[in-house]
């Protein structure tokens, strides 16, 4: 069992969500920040390939399965309790630090569930560091064997806790606040070069089921960039609805990050639903 407090990012974002392509390539695991997180009508060279391997063969039905998106969601989380703390370097514990919690959407929609219950929930208290705020309880347990003999990660059991309390006096919380992650500029930087996608592709042996294909986007994206529109100012946006870390500076190039099982994120780039079972397993 896992405690912390949900924060507001600098720019007030509570939780961010983001779109991603993770699969092995050879010996490495390839990470992609998928273009439509930005703007779902963006071009995602990956996307495209995935939709026209699902329309092949039950080979390339199952290969598309490695490609598809995947969504994720960031927030700023203070670590109250983390169990594991005592059996770590003093150095590397995380009680008491901001950490960057990348979550799948069944905790999201535990966020959800509090900010939209008007009558029972807890509303914007859950990512209040005043006395006001409620701490979240992460519980990760695991599903009965499916069909074919999966396990998966159970969060029902994952709650806010019923006493409201302060993360700490005036000065600890405006301290603490600005160790807060940016998420807009986070996200941004998990993107990678056009290049470093097209390298991957062509390693997948997948590129020329698309090269054409983005040569004409390519193409039009730099007419545009060479005859810019006059646009109107753009609205400030709404909170994003649709939340430990990567707060430390991270040099990995998240294209070729491994996967490394943990129950939340610390280095590494991402983490599948499985990894958080085998974590648990050889807690």
């Amino acid at each position: 069992m896992y405690e912390g407090r949900f924060l507001p990012d600098p720019k007030g974002n509570f939780y961010k969500k983001y779109s991603y392509h993770m699969f092995q390539s050879g010996e490495k695991w390839a990470f992609i920040l998928c273009p439509k997180t930005q703007a779902f009508e963006n071009y995602c060279p990956v996307c495209s390939v995935t939709s026209k391997l699902y329309q092949g063969s039950p080979a390339d039905k199952r290969m598309a399965g490695s490609y598809k998106r995947k969504d994720k969601f960031v927030s700023n989380f203070l670590v109250v309790n983390d169990p594991r703390d005592p059996e770590r370097d003093e150095e590397k514990r995380v009680n008491g630090v901001v950490k960057l919690y990348e979550f799948p959407g069944k905790v999201e929609m535990k966020l959800k569930e509090e900010i939209t219950d008007v009558k029972n929930g807890y509303g914007y208290k859950i990512f209040d560091p005043s006395e006001e705020g409620h701490n979240f309880i992460l519980k990760v347990l695991a599903t009965k064997k499916d069909q074919n003999g999966n396990v998966w990660p159970d969060y029902s059991s994952s709650t806010f806790s019923r006493n409201s309390n302060s993360i700490g006096t005036d000065s600890e919380i405006d301290a603490l606040m600005k160790t807060c992650t940016d998420l807009d500029e986070y996200i941004n930087n998990l993107a990678v070069s056009e290049e470093r996608m097209e390298e991957v592709l062509k390693t997948e042996m997948v590129w020329d089921m698309i090269a054409s294909e983005w040569a004409k986007v390519r193409g039009l994206t730099e007419e545009k960039e060479e005859k810019p529109e006059i646009q109107a100012p753009a609205l400030q946006e709404d909170i994003d609805d649709s939340v430990w870390d990567k707060s430390d500076t991270d040099t990995t190039d998240p294209v070729e990050s491994e996967d490394d099982s943990k129950p939340w994120v610390e280095d590494d780039k991402d983490l599948e639903d499985e990894d958080l079972l085998k974590e648990l397993a050889s807690m």
